[in-house]
């Protein structure tokens, strides 16, 4: 409330301060763990991504672009980074390892 371009302060404003302070550390640390929720969640998924990947045989490995040894090697990463990616990684340098050999006049592996 202002009165003539001064605010007053009423003796209960420092205990509003206080629950809004509360209020705002609660929700900071609700979001907080809503996002490790998400992350677990997603690095659990990508797990399973990649134990469905390892059942493929493999010719079909073979045509995503990728092989068997990549898929160990994605598996063998650490629990928090994404396994997938390094498969999207390998499969990218190889399209463009062909894409350059055929440019080149090599042949095809």
């Amino acid at each position: 409330m202002t009165y003539h371009g001064e605010t007053r302060r009423t003796p209960f404003a420092p205990a509003g301060e206080l629950v809004a302070a509360l209020c705002l550390s609660a929700v900071g640390a609700a979001v907080k763990g809503l996002h490790q929720v998400k992350t677990i969640g997603r690095v659990l998924e990508r797990r399973q991504v990649m134990a469905e990947i390892a059942h493929l045989d493999d010719h079909m490995l073979r045509d995503i672009g990728v092989t068997r040894a990549d898929v160990r090697d994605a598996v063998s990463a650490p629990l928090f980074e994404d396994p997938t990616q390094l498969l999207v990684v390998r499969a990218k340098e190889r399209r463009a390892a062909a894409r350059l050999a055929a440019w080149r006049g090599y042949p095809a592996d």
